[in-house]
């Protein structure tokens, strides 16, 4: 009898640990189709089960979300988060190189830092993916892109999904201080990869013709030049956009292109070529002869061409406040842009892209990777009140947050 007790209790603690349930009632949810209003979410075991406006199981705990919205995780595409922690203090900057030998093999993910302030301090605001972006101070390729979650146990889910290349003036002084010096060492590069890839064991023997880039970035850029990696590439000009679209047709790349100030300019060809674009929507001055044409509808008119965008904030910061991409997603609202379609920016659209373990939208079946806002999610008023990622809770906790309460508590009588 004494077995069967203890069998019963022991069922009784496991069913009741595991059922970890979360009722989220009458609240906004943005999906990628659009937002549906009063509606309740139930999230069972870190999985979305039902979203209805009629939901009658119980949860092991309720949240009136009644004047608040649900959106999917927020998701930056061009940051430096886990690669810096203090920019003016050398050591603790890695997401760029001085080493004119290690250009594309360079990956940003082999310095990602999990344990950054930067991670809790941006998860706080929303954040729970985000792209790392290389640079580099000495060639045009910069290095090889990575995605990182910013969860309970952040980390790197692919190290390398994409090659960054910088085809704006900055990448032009490193080429001779021409456009058509950049151009033909792309070109060079390219060729000098397909033929290290067909050749490849002769290359390695020594055996080939003069090579530009090391075997290290060569082996590196095998991988666009046979198209199952991305080409990404941070220009602005439109005339640069177009000699850029023309070198992805001339040799049948992937590409994905990330800045576009005058992208409006050739926004019908962009999307006639069904490239991507990563776009900081409030980035609107004309800070270089390159930048001349940079308006603040450039999002809408990208959109309205047909343009699929990634929204970040690059023209303020890339790490310390890389959840600000949401007052970029603001902004672009406020200047034309359809809502729907700037929430999927920094949502759904980079999930897809860049094949992240959660879909960036709010689903049945689909693993709760979701924020709960006081307000409207896109007015800065709007406060995060509960974060997921991957499932699971994380704390509303950062040394921002800690310093604030001590400070506070120092004031108080």
């Amino acid at each position: 009898m004494k077995k069967i007790l203890f069998i019963f209790t022991l069922a009784f603690v496991t069913t009741s640990v595991n059922a970890n349930s979360l009722l989220i009632k009458n609240v906004d949810v943005y999906k990628s189709s659009g937002m549906e209003s009063n509606t309740n979410v139930l999230i069972k075991n870190g999985e979305i089960v039902a979203i209805s406006k009629r939901i009658y199981e119980t949860a092991d705990r309720d949240i009136d979300g009644s004047g608040k919205s649900l959106t999917p995780g927020l998701f930056n595409s061009h940051t430096h988060i886990g690669a810096v922690e203090v920019s003016a203090i050398g050591p603790t900057v890695d997401y760029y190189s001085d080493n004119d030998s290690v250009t594309v093999a360079l990956k940003i993910a082999e310095a990602f830092n999990p344990n950054s302030t930067l991670i809790p301090h941006n998860r706080t605001h929303g954040l729970t993916h985000a792209l790392m972006i290389p640079e580099s101070s000495t060639h045009l390729f910069s290095g090889q892109v990575a995605l990182v979650q910013l969860g309970l146990n952040p980390g790197v889910i692919h190290d390398s999904l994409a090659i960054a290349v910088d085809f704006t003036e900055h990448g032009f002084d490193l080429s001779g201080s021409s456009r058509a010096a950049a151009l033909v060492e792309l070109r060079q590069a390219l060729d000098d990869a397909m033929d290290f890839s067909r050749n490849k064991k002769s290359a390695l023997a020594g055996d080939h013709r003069d090579y530009e880039l090391s075997y290290a970035d060569l082996a590196a850029l095998e991988s666009v030049v046979n198209g199952s990696k991305p080409l990404l590439v941070h220009t602005n000009r439109a005339s640069d956009i177009r000699n850029i679209l023309k070198l992805a047709k001339e040799f049948q790349l992937n590409l994905i292109l990330s800045s576009v100030m005058e992208g409006w300019m050739v926004a019908d060809e962009i999307a006639a070529a069904g490239v991507p674009v990563i776009i900081d929507p409030i980035n609107n001055l004309p800070s270089s002869y390159e930048t001349l044409g940079a308006r603040l509808d450039n999002a809408k008119l990208l959109s309205d061409a047909g343009v699929k965008l990634l929204f970040t904030n690059t023209s303020r910061s890339t790490s310390h406040n890389a959840y600000l991409v949401r007052q970029a997603a603001g902004n672009a609202v406020a200047n034309g842009l359809d809502k729907t379609v700037a929430i999927a920016a920094m949502t759904s659209n980079p999930a897809q892209l860049f094949d992240a373990p959660v879909s960036g939208d709010i689903a049945v079946g689909e693993i709760a990777d979701l924020v709960l806002w006081g307000g409207d999610p896109l007015e800065l008023t709007s406060e995060a009140e509960l974060v997921m990622i991957n499932g699971e809770i994380v704390p509303m906790e950062s040394r921002s947050l800690q310093l604030r309460d001590r400070y506070f508590k120092r004031l108080q009588p």
